[in-house]
């Protein structure tokens, strides 16, 4: 779990410095980006390494299998990043809601916490099926 929040972070940092980037045209972070995103590939390397998940034989495709299971687990990352960023926002409000004696709000916003809360822990399934299931089935379909 934690070399997917690592993928997440570094392409969260690789997102934000491209924001930087395209507003200012400041191509010294260009480096940095690549060097970022390069990194994002050997922790997945690594995480596939350990996982023992094969790396399909070069094809003239597109996209391998495998290139496209790593950027599903890349993107699912990056959400279940963005959804507890999301859930520590409306975890404030919620607390602003209650100290000024808000119950009605501090209730609806409790409920949204909830409903997030279990689309995190489908993002987390989705990331250990594709992880520990589909990978092995992949792996089998390439052989």
């Amino acid at each position: 779990e934690e070399a997917i929040y690592l993928i997440a972070h570094l392409a969260q940092s690789e997102q934000h410095l491209m924001e930087i980037e395209g507003e200012t045209k400041l191509e010294d972070l260009m480096p940095i980006i690549d060097g970022l995103r390069n990194k994002r590939k050997v922790v997945g390397d690594v995480l596939f390494s350990v996982l023992r998940i094969e790396r399909e034989k070069e094809k003239e495709e597109f996209r391998t299998k495998l290139e496209s299971l790593w950027c599903s687990l890349k993107h699912l990352a990056m959400a279940l990043v963005h959804c507890d960023e999301t859930m520590e926002k409306l975890i404030r409000r919620l607390e602003c809601h209650l100290q000024g004696k808000d119950m009605e709000k501090a209730k609806e916003l409790s409920e949204k916490v909830k409903e997030l809360y279990e689309i995190r822990q489908s993002i987390r399934n989705f990331i250990k099926m594709l992880l520990f299931d589909i990978s092995k089935k992949l792996g089998s379909a390439l052989e």
